[in-house]
């Protein structure tokens, strides 16, 4: 098979995990809850704080709907700011579809213990999974 024969498609599930391992680099926010109603999930791909829409294409795009919690004394614009560039590098380098947009959507702010806490629950969820090959809560 040439270059260029064929079609290449990513899962959205993919997309929603490349996204969601992106914001757990940045440092001060954490990812919040969607709306009930866009938990319903009408042709949106939904994950924890996440909703993605793949437009198939020539060359696919992607929009991002954000629902995070950001750090209290962070400023919120740059930190906004930050979480729409990290994401478009990250999934254009790694997906090589265009990212049509990254809509951040602040839902409140948190203190730093509640940083650490979703920290060491995600490691422990991690551990479970790795160790049983099954996930427990």
């Amino acid at each position: 098979m040439e270059k260029g024969e064929g079609t290449i498609h990513i899962s959205e599930d993919v997309i929603v995990e490349l996204t969601r391992k992106t914001v757990a680099t940045i440092p001060g926010i954490i990812l919040g809850g969607t709306s009930i109603a866009s938990k319903l999930g009408i042709g949106k791909k939904i994950g924890d704080g996440l909703k993605i829409t793949v437009d198939d294409g020539i060359v696919p795009a992607i929009s991002i709907d954000t629902y995070i919690s950001v750090q209290y004394g962070l400023r919120i614009p740059d930190v906004a700011w930050d979480v729409q560039e990290k994401i478009k590098e990250k999934l254009e380098a790694f997906t090589g579809y265009n990212v049509k947009a990254v809509n951040v959507n602040v839902q409140g702010i948190h203190f730093a213990d509640k940083v650490e806490k979703a920290a060491e629950k995600i490691e422990e969820a991690e551990h479970n999974i790795s160790s049983t090959g099954t996930f427990t809560d």
